[in-house]
Protein backbone atom coordinates (compact mmCIF):
# COMPACT_ATOMS: atom_id res chain seq x y z
CA UNK A 1 0.00 0.00 0.00
CA UNK A 2 1.28 3.45 -0.94
CA UNK A 3 0.30 6.21 1.50
CA UNK A 4 0.67 9.94 0.82
CA UNK A 5 0.98 12.06 3.99
CA UNK A 6 0.55 15.79 3.52
CA UNK A 7 3.06 17.50 5.86
CA UNK A 8 3.16 20.93 4.23
CA UNK A 9 2.11 22.66 7.46
CA UNK A 10 4.78 21.01 9.64
CA UNK A 11 7.26 23.79 10.35
CA UNK A 12 10.39 24.42 12.40
CA UNK A 13 8.47 24.69 15.71
CA UNK A 14 6.33 21.55 15.61
CA UNK A 15 3.79 22.22 18.36
CA UNK A 16 0.16 21.17 18.21
CA UNK A 17 -1.14 20.00 14.84
CA UNK A 18 2.29 20.13 13.22
CA UNK A 19 3.58 17.90 16.01
CA UNK A 20 0.87 15.39 15.14
CA UNK A 21 2.00 15.15 11.52
CA UNK A 22 5.68 14.76 12.35
CA UNK A 23 5.35 12.27 15.19
CA UNK A 24 2.74 10.22 13.34
CA UNK A 25 5.08 9.96 10.35
CA UNK A 26 8.01 8.87 12.51
CA UNK A 27 5.89 6.31 14.37
CA UNK A 28 4.44 4.87 11.16
CA UNK A 29 7.95 4.30 9.84
CA UNK A 30 9.00 2.68 13.11
CA UNK A 31 6.28 0.03 12.70
CA UNK A 32 8.44 -1.62 10.06
CA UNK A 33 5.64 -2.49 7.65
CA UNK A 34 6.02 -2.99 3.90
CA UNK A 35 3.78 -0.03 3.17
CA UNK A 36 5.40 2.87 1.33
CA UNK A 37 5.14 6.48 2.50
CA UNK A 38 5.27 9.56 0.32
CA UNK A 39 5.65 12.79 2.29
CA UNK A 40 4.50 16.08 0.83
CA UNK A 41 6.55 18.77 2.57
CA UNK A 42 6.84 22.53 2.32
CA UNK A 43 9.68 23.70 0.12
CA UNK A 44 12.70 24.59 2.25
CA UNK A 45 11.72 22.33 5.16
CA UNK A 46 14.24 19.88 6.60
CA UNK A 47 13.35 16.33 5.46
CA UNK A 48 15.50 14.86 8.24
CA UNK A 49 13.05 16.36 10.72
CA UNK A 50 10.43 13.89 9.57
CA UNK A 51 12.67 10.87 10.18
CA UNK A 52 11.82 9.75 6.68
CA UNK A 53 13.86 6.52 6.48
CA UNK A 54 12.83 4.91 3.18
CA UNK A 55 9.98 7.33 2.62
CA UNK A 56 9.87 9.42 -0.53
CA UNK A 57 10.02 13.13 0.34
CA UNK A 58 8.50 15.50 -2.19
CA UNK A 59 8.72 19.27 -1.62
CA UNK A 60 5.42 20.80 -2.65
CA UNK A 61 5.01 24.54 -3.26
CA UNK A 62 1.28 25.27 -2.85
CA UNK A 63 0.68 27.45 0.19
CA UNK A 64 -1.72 25.90 2.73
CA UNK A 65 -5.25 27.37 2.79
CA UNK A 66 -4.89 28.89 -0.69
CA UNK A 67 -6.66 28.53 -4.02
CA UNK A 68 -3.35 27.25 -5.40
CA UNK A 69 -3.57 24.39 -2.91
CA UNK A 70 -7.00 23.41 -4.16
CA UNK A 71 -5.79 23.36 -7.77
CA UNK A 72 -2.27 21.92 -7.58
CA UNK A 73 -2.21 19.41 -4.71
CA UNK A 74 -4.82 17.14 -6.35
CA UNK A 75 -2.69 17.22 -9.52
CA UNK A 76 0.46 16.26 -7.56
CA UNK A 77 -1.35 13.47 -5.73
CA UNK A 78 -2.79 12.12 -9.00
CA UNK A 79 0.71 11.88 -10.48
CA UNK A 80 1.98 10.03 -7.39
CA UNK A 81 -0.91 7.52 -7.62
CA UNK A 82 -1.02 6.56 -3.91
CA UNK A 83 -3.61 4.17 -2.56
CA UNK A 84 -4.51 6.62 0.23
CA UNK A 85 -4.07 10.34 0.79
CA UNK A 86 -3.96 11.44 4.45
CA UNK A 87 -4.54 15.10 5.25
CA UNK A 88 -3.51 15.58 8.93
CA UNK A 89 -4.47 19.28 9.08
CA UNK A 90 -7.29 21.57 8.02
CA UNK A 91 -5.34 22.50 4.86
CA UNK A 92 -7.37 20.02 2.85
CA UNK A 93 -7.58 19.99 -0.96
CA UNK A 94 -11.10 18.93 -1.82
CA UNK A 95 -10.73 17.17 -5.15
CA UNK A 96 -8.07 14.54 -4.53
CA UNK A 97 -8.93 11.56 -6.72
CA UNK A 98 -7.81 8.76 -4.34
CA UNK A 99 -9.42 7.54 -1.08
CA UNK A 100 -8.78 10.13 1.63
CA UNK A 101 -8.33 10.07 5.39
CA UNK A 102 -8.98 13.45 6.99
CA UNK A 103 -7.87 14.36 10.53
CA UNK A 104 -9.95 16.95 12.40
CA UNK A 105 -8.42 18.04 15.73
CA UNK A 106 -11.30 20.22 16.89
CA UNK A 107 -14.16 22.37 15.62
CA UNK A 108 -13.43 25.34 17.87
CA UNK A 109 -14.15 28.04 15.24
CA UNK A 110 -17.73 26.77 15.23
CA UNK A 111 -17.97 26.11 18.97
CA UNK A 112 -16.44 29.49 19.98
CA UNK A 113 -17.05 31.73 16.94
CA UNK A 114 -16.30 34.90 18.90
CA UNK A 115 -12.67 33.79 19.26
CA UNK A 116 -12.04 33.31 15.53
CA UNK A 117 -12.11 35.41 12.38
CA UNK A 118 -15.01 35.42 9.94
CA UNK A 119 -12.73 33.90 7.32
CA UNK A 120 -11.74 30.95 9.52
CA UNK A 121 -15.34 30.29 10.51
CA UNK A 122 -16.37 30.39 6.85
CA UNK A 123 -13.54 28.00 5.94
CA UNK A 124 -14.81 25.45 8.47
CA UNK A 125 -18.40 25.84 7.35
CA UNK A 126 -17.44 25.28 3.71
CA UNK A 127 -14.14 23.51 3.04
CA UNK A 128 -13.87 21.47 6.25
CA UNK A 129 -17.57 20.53 6.12
CA UNK A 130 -17.27 19.45 2.48
CA UNK A 131 -14.15 17.43 3.23
CA UNK A 132 -16.01 15.50 5.93
CA UNK A 133 -18.44 14.43 3.20
CA UNK A 134 -15.76 13.43 0.68
CA UNK A 135 -13.29 11.66 2.99
CA UNK A 136 -13.58 7.89 3.37
CA UNK A 137 -12.80 8.17 7.08
CA UNK A 138 -12.32 10.97 9.60
CA UNK A 139 -9.82 10.64 12.43
CA UNK A 140 -9.97 12.74 15.57
CA UNK A 141 -8.23 12.58 18.93
CA UNK A 142 -11.08 12.43 21.47
CA UNK A 143 -14.64 11.18 21.82
CA UNK A 144 -15.58 14.73 22.78
CA UNK A 145 -14.40 16.05 19.39
CA UNK A 146 -15.94 13.07 17.59
CA UNK A 147 -19.34 14.05 18.97
CA UNK A 148 -18.78 17.68 17.94
CA UNK A 149 -17.86 16.62 14.39
CA UNK A 150 -21.00 14.52 14.05
CA UNK A 151 -23.12 17.34 15.45
CA UNK A 152 -21.59 20.21 13.49
CA UNK A 153 -21.04 18.46 10.14
CA UNK A 154 -23.75 15.77 10.26
CA UNK A 155 -21.04 13.12 9.83
CA UNK A 156 -22.19 9.54 10.42
CA UNK A 157 -20.65 8.28 13.70
CA UNK A 158 -19.44 5.14 11.91
CA UNK A 159 -17.24 7.28 9.68
CA UNK A 160 -15.23 8.77 12.56
CA UNK A 161 -12.35 7.01 14.33
CA UNK A 162 -11.00 8.26 17.68
CA UNK A 163 -7.21 7.94 17.91
CA UNK A 164 -5.62 9.84 20.84
CA UNK A 165 -2.31 11.62 20.33
CA UNK A 166 0.96 10.59 21.95
CA UNK A 167 2.98 12.53 24.50
CA UNK A 168 6.14 10.44 24.71
CA UNK A 169 8.06 12.70 22.28
CA UNK A 170 8.65 15.36 24.93
CA UNK A 171 11.13 13.33 26.99
CA UNK A 172 13.28 12.74 23.90
CA UNK A 173 13.93 16.41 23.17
CA UNK A 174 17.60 17.37 23.66
CA UNK A 175 18.32 20.31 25.97
CA UNK A 176 21.06 22.66 24.76
CA UNK A 177 23.20 25.17 26.57
CA UNK A 178 21.17 27.90 24.93
CA UNK A 179 18.01 26.34 26.40
CA UNK A 180 19.56 26.47 29.89
CA UNK A 181 20.55 30.09 29.37
CA UNK A 182 17.07 31.04 28.20
CA UNK A 183 15.54 29.22 31.17
CA UNK A 184 17.68 31.35 33.49
CA UNK A 185 16.40 34.50 31.80
CA UNK A 186 12.77 33.42 32.18
CA UNK A 187 13.02 32.18 35.77
CA UNK A 188 15.82 34.18 37.31
CA UNK A 189 16.52 32.99 40.84
CA UNK A 190 15.13 29.55 39.96
CA UNK A 191 11.90 30.05 41.94
CA UNK A 192 9.00 27.60 42.06
CA UNK A 193 6.46 28.11 39.28
CA UNK A 194 3.27 26.85 37.70
CA UNK A 195 3.26 26.39 33.93
CA UNK A 196 0.76 26.84 31.10
CA UNK A 197 1.20 26.36 27.36
CA UNK A 198 -1.44 28.27 25.42
CA UNK A 199 -2.12 30.44 22.39
CA UNK A 200 -3.83 33.85 22.68
CA UNK A 201 -7.37 32.60 22.00
CA UNK A 202 -9.77 33.65 24.79
CA UNK A 203 -11.10 30.10 25.19
CA UNK A 204 -7.67 29.13 26.56
CA UNK A 205 -8.83 31.06 29.65
CA UNK A 206 -5.31 31.90 30.87
CA UNK A 207 -6.47 35.16 32.44
CA UNK A 208 -8.54 33.11 34.89
CA UNK A 209 -5.53 31.23 36.30
CA UNK A 210 -3.43 34.40 36.33
CA UNK A 211 -6.08 35.94 38.59
CA UNK A 212 -6.17 32.82 40.75
CA UNK A 213 -2.42 32.84 41.34
CA UNK A 214 -2.09 36.57 41.94
CA UNK A 215 -5.03 36.46 44.34
CA UNK A 216 -3.44 33.79 46.55
CA UNK A 217 -1.72 35.24 49.61
CA UNK A 218 -0.11 31.88 50.36
CA UNK A 219 1.50 31.64 46.90
CA UNK A 220 2.60 35.28 47.12
CA UNK A 221 4.32 34.64 50.44
CA UNK A 222 6.06 31.61 48.93
CA UNK A 223 7.13 33.73 45.90
CA UNK A 224 5.63 31.26 43.44
CA UNK A 225 5.65 32.32 39.80
CA UNK A 226 3.51 31.49 36.78
CA UNK A 227 5.31 30.93 33.46
CA UNK A 228 3.22 31.24 30.30
CA UNK A 229 4.54 29.63 27.10
CA UNK A 230 3.18 30.87 23.78
CA UNK A 231 1.84 34.24 22.69
CA UNK A 232 -0.72 35.55 25.13
CA UNK A 233 -3.87 37.61 24.72
CA UNK A 234 -3.38 41.36 25.34
CA UNK A 235 -5.82 41.17 28.26
CA UNK A 236 -3.42 38.85 30.09
CA UNK A 237 -0.52 41.29 29.64
CA UNK A 238 -2.70 44.22 30.72
CA UNK A 239 -3.92 42.46 33.86
CA UNK A 240 -0.39 41.39 34.83
CA UNK A 241 0.93 44.92 34.29
CA UNK A 242 -1.76 46.36 36.56
CA UNK A 243 -1.77 43.70 39.27
CA UNK A 244 1.68 42.12 39.35
CA UNK A 245 4.25 44.66 40.55
CA UNK A 246 6.56 41.83 41.68
CA UNK A 247 6.75 40.33 38.19
CA UNK A 248 5.57 36.88 39.21
CA UNK A 249 3.86 36.33 35.84
CA UNK A 250 6.56 35.47 33.33
CA UNK A 251 5.89 35.53 29.58
CA UNK A 252 8.18 33.04 27.83
CA UNK A 253 6.69 33.44 24.35
CA UNK A 254 7.52 30.79 21.77
CA UNK A 255 10.16 28.36 23.02
CA UNK A 256 12.34 25.60 21.56
CA UNK A 257 11.48 21.96 22.09
CA UNK A 258 14.43 21.56 24.46
CA UNK A 259 13.41 24.55 26.57
CA UNK A 260 9.82 23.29 26.69
CA UNK A 261 11.07 20.00 28.10
CA UNK A 262 13.14 21.90 30.67
CA UNK A 263 10.14 23.98 31.73
CA UNK A 264 8.04 20.86 32.21
CA UNK A 265 10.77 19.13 34.21
CA UNK A 266 11.16 21.95 36.71
CA UNK A 267 7.55 23.12 37.11
CA UNK A 268 5.42 22.61 40.22
CA UNK A 269 2.35 21.72 38.14
CA UNK A 270 0.73 22.30 34.77
CA UNK A 271 -2.41 24.46 34.63
CA UNK A 272 -4.94 23.77 31.83
CA UNK A 273 -7.94 26.10 32.29
CA UNK A 274 -9.19 25.87 28.68
CA UNK A 275 -12.83 25.73 27.67
CA UNK A 276 -13.85 23.20 25.02
CA UNK A 277 -10.37 21.72 24.55
CA UNK A 278 -10.40 19.16 21.72
CA UNK A 279 -7.60 17.08 23.25
CA UNK A 280 -4.90 19.18 25.00
CA UNK A 281 -1.49 17.87 24.03
CA UNK A 282 0.23 19.84 26.87
CA UNK A 283 -1.79 17.84 29.42
CA UNK A 284 -0.40 14.58 28.05
CA UNK A 285 3.12 16.03 27.78
CA UNK A 286 2.87 17.23 31.38
CA UNK A 287 1.85 13.79 32.62
CA UNK A 288 4.70 12.25 30.62
CA UNK A 289 7.04 14.58 32.53
CA UNK A 290 5.59 13.46 35.92
CA UNK A 291 3.70 16.71 36.56
CA UNK A 292 0.47 17.19 38.48
CA UNK A 293 -2.10 18.61 36.04
CA UNK A 294 -4.81 20.95 37.32
CA UNK A 295 -7.41 21.31 34.59
CA UNK A 296 -10.88 22.51 33.70
CA UNK A 297 -13.62 19.91 33.96
CA UNK A 298 -14.60 20.80 30.41
CA UNK A 299 -14.16 19.64 26.81
CA UNK A 300 -11.92 16.62 26.31
CA UNK A 301 -9.83 17.25 29.43
CA UNK A 302 -11.79 14.85 31.71
CA UNK A 303 -11.50 12.18 29.00
CA UNK A 304 -7.76 12.69 28.59
CA UNK A 305 -6.77 13.07 32.23
CA UNK A 306 -9.13 10.58 33.85
CA UNK A 307 -8.12 9.94 37.45
CA UNK A 308 -4.60 11.21 36.68
CA UNK A 309 -5.58 14.88 36.86
CA UNK A 310 -7.20 17.37 39.21
CA UNK A 311 -10.41 18.48 37.48
CA UNK A 312 -12.16 21.66 38.63
CA UNK A 313 -15.13 23.68 37.50
CA UNK A 314 -14.39 26.76 35.46
CA UNK A 315 -15.05 29.87 37.49
CA UNK A 316 -14.39 28.19 40.85
CA UNK A 317 -11.70 30.64 41.89
CA UNK A 318 -11.50 29.36 45.46
CA UNK A 319 -11.22 25.76 44.33
CA UNK A 320 -8.42 26.52 41.87
CA UNK A 321 -6.46 28.56 44.42
CA UNK A 322 -6.82 25.83 47.02
CA UNK A 323 -5.70 23.16 44.55
CA UNK A 324 -2.66 25.21 43.50
CA UNK A 325 -1.68 25.91 47.11
CA UNK A 326 -2.16 22.25 48.08
CA UNK A 327 -0.10 20.90 45.17
CA UNK A 328 2.69 23.38 45.83
CA UNK A 329 2.82 22.36 49.48
CA UNK A 330 2.92 18.66 48.57
CA UNK A 331 5.74 19.27 46.10
CA UNK A 332 7.70 21.30 48.67
CA UNK A 333 7.31 18.53 51.24
CA UNK A 334 8.27 15.80 48.76
CA UNK A 335 4.86 14.14 49.13
CA UNK A 336 3.86 14.15 45.44
CA UNK A 337 3.45 10.62 44.03
CA UNK A 338 3.58 10.68 40.20
CA UNK A 339 2.51 7.04 39.71
CA UNK A 340 -1.07 7.93 38.70
CA UNK A 341 -0.04 10.44 36.04
CA UNK A 342 2.66 8.14 34.68
CA UNK A 343 0.16 5.30 34.39
CA UNK A 344 -2.22 7.60 32.58
CA UNK A 345 0.53 8.95 30.31
CA UNK A 346 1.47 5.41 29.26
CA UNK A 347 -1.85 5.21 27.39
CA UNK A 348 -0.82 8.03 25.08
CA UNK A 349 2.09 6.99 22.88
CA UNK A 350 2.80 7.68 19.22
CA UNK A 351 3.37 3.97 18.59
CA UNK A 352 -0.20 3.21 19.70
CA UNK A 353 -1.52 6.11 17.62
CA UNK A 354 0.38 4.88 14.54
CA UNK A 355 -0.89 1.30 14.93
CA UNK A 356 -4.49 2.51 15.09
CA UNK A 357 -3.97 4.87 12.15
CA UNK A 358 -2.45 2.09 10.07
CA UNK A 359 -5.53 -0.03 10.83
CA UNK A 360 -7.70 2.77 9.39
CA UNK A 361 -5.50 2.94 6.26
CA UNK A 362 -5.94 -0.81 5.78
CA UNK A 363 -9.68 -0.49 6.35
CA UNK A 364 -9.97 2.21 3.68
CA UNK A 365 -7.71 0.32 1.27
CA UNK A 366 -9.69 -2.88 1.71
CA UNK A 367 -12.95 -1.09 0.92
CA UNK A 368 -11.42 0.57 -2.13
CA UNK A 369 -10.18 -2.76 -3.49
CA UNK A 370 -13.58 -4.40 -2.99
CA UNK A 371 -15.21 -1.49 -4.79
CA UNK A 372 -13.06 -1.81 -7.91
Amino acid sequence: MKICLDLRTAGAAPHGIARYGIEMTRALQSLGTSHRLVLLTAKGSDPDGFGQGDAQVLPCSPRPYSLEEQLLVPFVVARLRPDIYHCPTYACPLFVSVPTLFTIHDVLPLEYPQDFSIGLRAYHKSVVRWMTKRARRIVTDSSYTSSAICRRFSAPPGKVRVIPLGGDHIGRQPVSGEDEKRYGEINGGDLDYFLSIANPRPHKNVLFTVRCLLGSEALRERKVRYILVGRQHPSVHAYAKANDPEGRIRFAGEVSEGLLRLLYERAVALLCPSRGEGFCLPAVEGMEMRLPVIAANDGALPEVLGSGGILLSLGDVGGWRQAMEHIHEKRKQGEWDPSAVLERASRFTWAKAAEKTLAVYEEIHGEARVGR
